[in-house]
């Protein structure tokens, strides 16, 4: 594993990052807490020490299984976590609904403190989740973050940027000097405005810490047109044509896996994002010991060659444009049109 630092915070972390999430969702059964525990342990001895988690993950479970996991391992790792959404006591959420946040001062000061507790004690980097832009010109809320980090609870604060949104807030923050790290969206599969974001921040001294490596799953090259994806998971909400030109998209990287190549997909897609500059980490959400071994083992891998890197980026430039006629690349796809059978994805 290698490791890259915070600018401006003293804080070095782990190229490749555990996202925390799935310790919230009860993935594994009965003995759910127990077998988090010990993939996260196991992350630790693979050299990860970046680990990335919200407060509104499993309504703060998943930041209480990774304080547990942590506990006597605090001083080898770096938290991240974010807060100012409303989910501590909010109405029943429904379907299709958006959670409501709460960015006044006094609000974030509680959340902060209760995920400080939840994960053990304080917080290394601490991310406004999705801060609307009367939030980021609040100096009341300023005063508040500066008061936490004057009281050691938190180390560093950040912003996280919505999905999908237009890069011109992060443009403002990282203009503005606000934060030394933005948490964005970049991968491979489209132009996400993370791409910019992080050049942005190298030039200006910052960094990103990167989500989506992996297209949300689709990166990993495990998926067919035949796939499933069971109750609850928001990627059963994208519809079909989601999955289809996503499929599409990863078929014309099939390269990038051919034989030979010393790399899986997934792996690939992750050192893509790491080959950019002002990239700190990748955070990669882990479900088990397996997956663990293949994201950590991007870290290490030689570099992508720079035809593959000038391949990816006309792809991304031309928006993935269809390939002139069936079979033009023999390289393309983990998938094929051939019936297959029904897969019920689970990462």
């Amino acid at each position: 594993m290698r490791y890259r630092e915070i600018p401006g915070t003293g804080i070095r972390v782990s190229e490749v990052g555990f996202g925390a999430e799935p310790l919230g969702a009860g993935w594994w059964g009965d003995d759910g807490d127990d077998e988090a525990v010990r993939l996260v342990h196991a992350a630790v001895d693979a050299g990860i020490t970046l680990f990335d988690v919200a407060d509104r993950d499993g309504d703060g479970r998943a930041q209480q299984v990774l304080g547990r996991a942590l506990r006597d391992r605090r001083d080898r790792v770096v938290i991240a976590t974010r807060v100012g959404y409303a989910w501590d006591g909010a109405e029943p959420r429904r379907p299709g609904r958006p959670m409501p946040q709460d960015f006044r001062p006094h609000a974030i000061a509680r959340a902060v403190r209760a995920s400080a507790e939840r994960l053990g004690g304080s917080i290394d980097i601490c991310e406004l989740h999705h801060p609307p832009r009367a939030a980021l010109a609040d100096d009341a809320l300023a005063i508040e973050m500066a008061r936490l980090v004057e009281e050691g609870t938190v180390r560093a604060f950040g912003a996280c940027i919505p999905d999908g949104a237009r890069p011109g807030q992060g443009r403002r923050l990282i203009r503005q000097g606000r934060f030394p790290v933005l948490d964005v969206e970049l991968g491979m599969l489209g132009h996400d405005p993370g791409a910019e974001l992080a050049g942005l921040a190298h030039a200006a001294g910052s960094c990103v810490i990167a989500r989506a490596a992996l297209g949300h799953g689709l990166l990993e090259g495990k998926y067919t047109p035949q796939t499933t994806f069971p109750r609850g998971d928001p990627r059963a909400d994208l519809g079909p044509e989601w999955l289809s030109e996503g499929l599409r998209r990863v078929g014309q990287l099939g390269f990038l896996h051919a034989a030979g190549r010393p790399w899986s997909l997934a792996q690939a897609a992750i050192a893509w994002v790491l080959a950019r500059p002002g990239v700190a980490s990748v955070v990669v959400p882990v479900h088990g010991e397996e997956q663990l071994r293949e994201f950590a083992g991007a870290s290490g891998m030689p570099a992508l060659a720079d035809d593959d890197l000038a391949r990816i980026e006309a792809l991304i430039e031309g928006d993935f444009a269809p390939l002139p006629g069936p079979g033009a690349d023999p390289d393309a796809g983990p998938h094929s049109d051939a019936p297959q059978e029904p897969v019920s994805a689970v990462a």
